[in-house]
């Protein structure tokens, strides 16, 4: 494989606002994704792009992560909950996947927990705005919470917002295609995350949630499209779970709202 070319798809990738925050791993491996389709720099540029947008841009503004920024900004340290809570719904809605969550936040967190119980530890993988649920979660703050994602804005604004609630917490700019974490924990996040791993290796769900060290996966489903067309998406995700639990050793817990399908897999 060309590497110059590779270089080259990134450093055109890095131009862009939309793009130039995201993790090296996962610029790299786009581009050389793009490169075995199209041995030249203007079309693999093209495509690499299309498939950026296809799996983080389409959910996430370059210009929400400024509105973001600035309302972590604006959290002092000492903000009683009810300013904290209602931070993070402002921030909650700036992503289109917990936008579409927000209905869910009185009842998803409480129905899982006293299904599984209160975990001491766990990963939110590819977790985008996620975390700013945390007062949902009724998590104490010696909860060890591993939260990554590909994009760089994404994490600083979370290791800000750790910081001024006093989470144990830390937030990694890290591609999980790549470098998937290593961690014993009690419950893993794969919130709405498995369709657009699969979008970039087929295959992949299956084994990733083979190697995750983790007691619990909880692992959920979009019932609609971006656009809010529903198209039978819970009955297709069900299928692709159901072939995914063929070969995976777990007991299953489907928790299904209007919204989102959630299993809940315990090793």
């Amino acid at each position: 494989m060309n590497t110059d070319l590779s270089q080259q798809i990134v450093a055109q990738l890095k131009q862009t606002r939309k793009y130039r925050f995201l993790c090296e791993d996962t610029l790299f491996r786009v581009a050389r994704w793009a490169q075995v389709r199209y041995g030249a720099l203007k079309p693999a540029v093209k495509v690499a792009k299309r498939k950026l947008h296809q799996v983080y841009g389409a959910y996430l503004e370059s210009g929400h992560l400024d509105r973001v920024d600035a309302l972590v900004e604006a959290l002092p340290a000492d903000a009683p909950p009810e300013q904290i809570r209602a931070t993070c719904r402002q921030v909650l809605q700036c992503h289109a996947s917990t936008a579409e969550r927000l209905p869910l936040l009185d009842r998803f967190y409480s129905d899982l927990f006293e299904r599984i119980g209160r975990p001491r530890s766990l990963l939110d993988l590819a977790c985008g705005l996620h975390p700013f649920a945390l007062p949902w979660m009724g998590l104490g703050p010696q909860v060890d919470y591993y939260a990554c994602d590909i994009d760089l804005r994404v994490t600083a604004s979370l290791r800000r917002f750790f910081s001024r609630v006093g989470q144990c917490a830390e937030a990694v700019c890290q591609d999980i295609l790549v470098d998937l974490p290593n961690r014993e924990v009690d419950v893993a996040f794969l919130l709405k995350t498995l369709p657009c791993l699969e979008q970039q290796e087929k295959g992949v769900g299956l084994e990733l949630l083979r190697q995750l060290r983790a007691s619990c996966l909880v692992v959920s489903f979009p019932n609609q499209s971006l656009g809010g067309r529903r198209k039978g998406m819970a009955e297709h995700y069900d299928a692709v779970m159901a072939r995914i639990l063929d070969h995976l050793q777990a007991k299953v817990h489907r928790m299904a709202y209007a919204e989102e399908t959630i299993y809940v897999l315990e090793k």
